[in-house]
């Protein structure tokens, strides 16, 4: 077998298929021979690609976007994975890439200068002074939200091409006339009813149950009554803010650290000008004679197609174009420059004011350095503390007995699952999931944590003092609560038997009337009840839906609360149709309701089918890698279902 592989490769045939293999590498690249299109892609539809990249950056945003509405607390990436939302936020991005995709065979695009007047619109990108669109800040905004300038622009032109479309295709959706007739029928649609309730008051109270019932109860409910696993552990923190008050400061540390960082602490020359865009040099030239002469900018630069740009008290590092902040900074107070060519093109600068940079006192800083110096000696106080914990512990020291030693505080946490939580609401632990984590580490009870970094300055140590297993807890344990919820099952189950008795007497023609008042029970007569009277008023849902689905002379039985313990009985007399006149009104407001929801109906059709027409794949496993999470399961990526192969 050897000798024939030996032959094969001195043959044409083997040299021809190794030129054609080195071919495609050439053509293709490496990762194209041999990977797949998703190796370091999330979707790709048609000639459009989001990459691993520009996925985190999106999840990254929507991250930062949830912690501003929720006081600071967002989604781990691990639970954002865990938990599916992943999958969700990579078909919204596979829509509405397969859609521009489709756009893009289309023709429909946006042009440059669409792309230019939509973003000189955006407020976020105005000077505060000037009130319209500055450059400087423009770039600026882009860097605070970790946006590429080049990818924000072409994302721009997307959406005014889908808006382009959008506009023009659902132009002229309208929701067809009988269906808002029938909405506007259906909802004022009124009906005339009555209705008596039983409650626990119209019934005997069962007796409380024995031992032998309330272990039998206990028994058949033992899954519902299961509990996670718990863990109560005793904590030691090490925090620096717990010791900088005991901080003393002298005057000459001060000065040691004043000295030190004198350097930084000096602030930079800034100017004050004004640049004025020029499309070439000639222009250029041009807009530096006129402002020579005495011209405004603003009329130099609409006699030459410029365009104005103030910069006021900026650094040299706060200008995003370094040409054209060498040429301001070398430029003297009251001058203009000649042609400066930038990175973005010609320019012509007026220096308008100049502020040299200046060295602070001591005495203007001592306050900031004293409060540096606190925290620097506090954050060396506790590493000190830490170490000498840790190797205590590693020697086989006592966990509580070093933390006295040290004279460090031991708290002892409440009894939490691995989700952190407590079963008291005010006290939750999620929110520490390395505390929590460090925890259910642990192996068995009296089982020490090392010393963990929970933040900048603050560590923490752990011991387990407990574990309870999870399962249901001891039935001396919940003897009170099982007998109450045992109570309130057997009288509603009692309720219930009286309401079948009132319902089964009903229903053999008895009167209304009588039947509730031989249950002391008064009958409430809703008459003209209409659908947006019912959810205006203390009406049940549960009772309403049943007023509604019946017809006239129905009678019915229902559950009136959530609790189980209320029983409705009611008769439909008389229904309703809508008046003509109000009718017609709410058609013509529900037409247009209607249209919009439509609208979405055919938006998202839309994107179902460019997603076919573009062959669009997405890669689940590539995302959750690209947030840094192994993927829920070891399948490769998958084609989107709905792509063709």
């Amino acid at each position: 077998m050897i000798s024939l592989l030996r032959d094969f490769t001195k043959s044409w045939i083997f040299t021809a298929l190794m030129a054609l293999l080195i071919a495609s590498f050439a053509v293709f690249g490496l990762r194209d021979v041999f990977g797949s299109a998703g190796v370091n892609n999330v979707v790709v539809a048609g000639d459009r690609k989001v990459s691993a990249e520009e996925f985190k950056t999106q999840f990254d945003n929507y991250k930062t976007q949830q912690a501003q509405q929720n006081n600071g607390q967002s989604i781990s990436n691990d639970d954002f994975v865990k938990s599916g939302l992943y999958l969700q936020m990579l078909e919204a991005v596979a829509n509405q890439t397969a859609f521009s995709a489709w756009l893009d065979k289309l023709g429909v695009k946006a042009t440059p200068k669409m792309v230019v007047q939509q973003i000189a619109q955006i407020s976020a990108f105005f000077n505060p002074v000037t009130g319209r669109f500055d450059k400087d800040t423009y770039h600026q905004a882009l860097a605070m939200r970790q946006m590429n300038q080049a990818q924000f622009e072409k994302d721009t032109a997307d959406q005014l091409a889908v808006q382009q479309y959008s506009q023009a295709a659902l132009s002229g959706v309208r929701a067809p006339r009988i269906l808002a007739a029938l909405e506007a029928a259906y909802e004022l649609q009124s009906r005339d009813a009555r209705v008596f309730t039983l409650s626990p008051n119209n019934v005997a109270h069962p007796a409380p149950p024995s031992d032998k019932e309330l272990q039998d109860y206990y028994t058949s409910r033992k899954e519902q009554l299961s509990l996670p696993e718990l863990r109560t552990a005793s904590i030691v923190r090490f925090s620096a803010s717990d010791y900088a008050k005991s901080v003393t400061v002298a005057d000459a540390d001060l000065k040691a650290l004043y000295d030190k960082e004198l350097p930084t602490l000096k602030t930079p020359e800034t100017r004050s000008f004004t640049e004025i865009s020029a499309p070439d040099a000639a222009s250029a030239n041009a807009i530096a004679a006129d402002l020579k002469a005495g011209k405004s900018p603003a009329d130099a630069a609409k006699a030459h197609k410029g365009n104005v740009i103030p910069f006021t008290d900026k650094a040299q590092s706060d200008i995003p174009d370094a040409k054209i902040a060498a040429a301001a900074f070398a430029l003297p107070k009251g001058q203009v420059s000649g042609a400066v060519q930038g990175d973005l093109g010609y320019a012509v600068i007026r220096m308008d004011d100049v502020k040299g940079g200046g060295t602070p006192s001591f005495d203007s800083v001592r306050a900031k350095l004293a409060d540096e110096y606190r925290q620097n000696k506090a954050a060396d106080m506790v590493n000190d503390l830490v170490h000498k914990f840790q190797d205590a512990r590693d020697a086989g020291d006592d966990f509580t007995a070093t933390a006295a030693k040290l004279n460090l505080k031991v708290a002892q946490l409440p009894p939490m699952s691995a989700q952190g939580k407590t079963g008291n609401p005010q006290v939750d632990y999620s929110q520490y999931p390395d505390v929590v984590k460090a925890i259910f580490d642990l192996g068995a009870v009296g089982a020490a944590s090392d010393v963990t970094r929970l933040a900048d300055g603050e560590y923490f140590a752990l011991k387990l003092d407990a574990i309870k297993p999870a399962g249901p807890p001891p039935l001396a344990e919940i003897k009170p609560e099982l007998t109450q919820y045992y109570m309130m099952e057997k009288m509603s189950e009692a309720v219930q038997k009286k309401a079948e008795e009132a319902k089964a007497r009903l229903d053999k023609g008895e009167d209304f009337a009588k039947v509730a008042a031989s249950y002391n029970a008064p009958v409430q007569t809703l008459n003209s009840l209409d659908r947006a009277k019912a959810r205006q008023s203390n009406i049940p849902d549960g009772l309403a839906s049943r007023i509604f689905a019946g017809q006239a002379g129905d009678l019915f039985q229902t559950v009136a609360d959530k609790s189980g313990l209320v029983y409705a009985l009611g008769r439909i007399d008389a229904i309703h149709q809508a008046d003509v006149g109000a009718a017609n009104t709410m058609a013509a407001n529900a037409r247009l309701q209607m249209g919009q929801l439509i609208s979405r109906d055919v938006a998202s059709v839309t994107e179902t089918a460019a997603r076919d027409l573009v062959k669009t794949r997405t890669y689940p496993a590539t995302a959750a890698q690209a947030l840094g999470v192994t993927p829920p399961t070891a399948k490769a990526d998958k084609t989107d279902k709905k792509a063709k192969s």
